[in-house]
Formats: structure tokens, C-alpha cells, sequence
């Protein structure tokens, strides 16, 4: 299981620290690179109080199994956002991430407040704002995915991918473009899903196959239910138009980031809840199918993830089915108007 963990942490720690190198090099380019590092360095340092805060205040006030539990279901939650967005991005419901897009927003945003070049508040706040928002993911997926027994691993997968993205952009001193970051999150949105599958089902009572190694059978089928759904999307009517649900993007503040950090479709987060709390009374009240319910739990998650869907789904139909009203409104139009030009003519 530590190689998974390593691997889990490392591809989602990864996609964070390449988002928070954008912000840095904008802010290095545009405002000095004193600034970027002192506001790297700050966040940095309150991520690591962060961690050690969260983690002493769990061993010693929280049973192991309660913070397993509580950890499990928030990691599933966290995991469905992720792959609730990779298959609204991958059927072309949802804009795809776009680093050298933001790179171009936060430079033009710091020029506009352009001062005096070197250490300046606008650029420290602007590299701590990113670094810190994008690592709250990371201090979580480190707790969540260490489970509380395999912190270290998940550590060791966070601190490589940070090596790895930090000796990148020193070496290239340019956003990250050539990473395929949307096939990551689709990637780790099913290893993080699966996880807090896993986690959750252990707290409310669900008896896993083989124990850890259910592990890999639940990656293999959200994968392949994942793909299923981003196949039949594909399959749903284009608007002309260019809808596109995910067009605006800004920097959050801190409270709405926390609050997204676990909930991004209300119906996906709200029937998950429900699935977890059926399952678990299931568990108390049905004696000797605990190895049952770990299909039902994940049945109830895909269920979720289909509900989640259904907006979007419906939003570009009711896109295109406007685009073709509003096309043959036009055509009526310049039918009744083209003979009346004609006898004026």
C-alpha cells in the first residue's frame, strides 16, 4: 500500500506545486524575485505549522479510528471533485486547464499594480496567496492519504513532487505547459476516490476483499466507469455557441477555497453523504454482509458521480436546443423580410 500512497501523493502534490510555480514565476518576472521567495518561504513555513498543528491535534484529542473515518470520508469527497471535473473536462463539458493562461492573467494582474520593482507587498501577498491556497490541498492529501499509519509515505511522495516541479522551474524559469496536468487530475481524482472509498467503507463498518489490496480492483473500476461516462457525454449535443460551464475563473479567498477544497457539485457531495450514511446503517442492521456492502458502497459512489453529471449534461442540451431556436427564429426572419427588399427594390 506505500507505493500507492507514494504514487497517489505524488502525481496530486504534483499538479498543486505546478499551479503554485505559475503564480511564483509570475510574480518573480513582474514584481522581483525577492518577492516571489519571501512569499514562497512564508507559506511554506505556515504549511509545515499546518501539518504539524493538524497532526498533533488529531493523535491526541481523536481516536484513530474516528479520525480514519472522518479523514476517509472527507479524502472521498476530495476525490470525487477531482474526478468530477477530469470527466467534465475530458468530454469537453468544462474548459480544460490552461497553466500558460493563468501565468498570463496573474502577470498582467501584477502590472497593472505595478510599484517599485524588488520586495514589494503586492508581490509577497500574490506568492504567499498562491503557494498557501494550492498547498491546502496538499497538507490534506499528505493527512488523508497517510491514513494516519503511512504519513511518512505520503511526505515522501509530497517532498519529491515539490523537488521535482521546483528544480523545473529554476531550470526553465517558465510555466509548466508541457505537463499533461488534465490527464493528472483525471489520474489521481480515481486514486483519490478510491482511497476514500476505502478509508470510508473501514470506518463505517464495510469488509474489504483482501483488505488493502481492494485497492486496486476499485482504481480499476472507477477507471473504467470514468471512462464509460466520458464516453457517453461525448456523445451529447454541441452547442455552436461554445458553451462551456467552467469559463470563469478567479482567484478565491481563503474561506471559499477551504469550502471548495472538498465540494464543487452540491448534488455529488450531498448523495455521496447519503450513500455513506445508508451504507453504515446497513452495516449495523444487517449481520454477516459487510462483504456486500462494499459493493453496495461502491455502487452508491458511481450512483453519486452519475447524479453529479446530470446538470451539466442537461445545461448543454438546453445550450444547444436554444442555439438551434434562436438559428431558426434567424431563418424565419430573412424568409419574411427577403420578399418585402425584393418589391422595394
Amino acid at each position: 500500500m506505500n507505493v500507492l500512497v507514494i504514487a497517489a501523493t505524488f502525481l496530486a502534490a504534483g499538479v498543486e506545486w505546478v499551479e503554485a510555480l505559475t503564480i511564483v514565476l509570475a510574480v518573480g518576472l513582474v514584481r522581483g524575485w525577492k518577492s516571489a521567495f519571501l512569499g514562497l518561504i512564508a507559506a511554506l513555513v505556515a504549511l509545515i505549522a499546518l501539518i504539524a498543528g493538524f497532526g498533533i491535534a488529531i493523535t491526541s484529542h481523536v481516536s484513530i479510528d474516528a479520525a480514519r473515518t472522518v479523514v476517509g470520508v472527507f479524502l472521498l469527497l476530495f476525490g470525487l471533485k477531482w474526478l468530477y471535473k477530469a470527466i467534465l473536462r475530458s468530454s469537453g463539458l468544462r474548459a480544460l486547464h490552461d497553466e500558460a493562461k493563468t501565468f498570463r492573467e496573474t502577470r498582467e494582474m501584477l502590472e497593472s499594480s505595478r510599484g517599485r520593482f524588488g520586495v514589494d507587498r503586492v508581490g509577497i501577498s500574490t506568492s504567499f496567496g498562491g503557494v498557501f491556497l494550492e498547498g491546502l490541498e496538499v497538507v490534506f492529501i499528505v493527512v488523508a492519504l497517510g491514513g494516519l499509519e503511512n504519513v511518512a509515505a505520503s511526505i515522501v511522495g509530497a517532498v519529491a513532487s515539490l523537488v521535482v516541479v521546483a528544480a523545473a522551474g529554476i531550470a526553465l524559469r517558465r510555466p509548466l505547459t508541457q505537463v499533461p496536468e488534465n490527464t493528472m487530475k483525471y489520474v489521481v481524482g480515481i486514486m483519490l476516490t478510491s482511497f476514500g472509498t476505502f478509508f470510508a467503507g473501514e470506518g463505517i463498518g464495510v469488509q474489504w476483499w483482501r483488505a488493502d489490496l481492494s485497492l486496486l480492483p476499485l482504481i480499476a473500476a472507477y477507471g473504467i466507469a470514468s471512462f464509460v461516462f466520458v464516453r457517453f457525454l461525448k456523445r451529447a449535443p454541441r452547442s455552436s455557441s461554445g458553451f462551456d460551464i467552467g469559463i470563469i475563473r478567479s482567484i478565491q479567498a481563503a474561506a471559499r477555497e477551504v469550502w471548495g477544497l472538498f465540494v464543487d457539485d452540491g448534488a455529488l457531495a450531498v448523495v455521496a453523504l447519503l450513500v455513506l450514511f445508508a451504507i453504515a446503517w446497513y452495516t449495523d442492521h444487517v449481520t454477516g454482509q459487510r462483504g456486500f456492502a462494499s459493493i453496495l458502497l461502491v455502487v452508491g459512489v458511481l450512483a453519486a458521480i452519475v447524479i453529479g453529471l446530470v446538470g451539466p449534461y442537461r445545461q448543454a442540451r438546453l445550450a444547444v436546443s436554444r442555439a438551434q431556436d434562436t438559428a431558426s427564429a434567424e431563418h424565419e426572419r430573412n424568409r419574411t423580410v427577403a420578399p418585402e427588399e425584393t418589391l422595394v427594390t
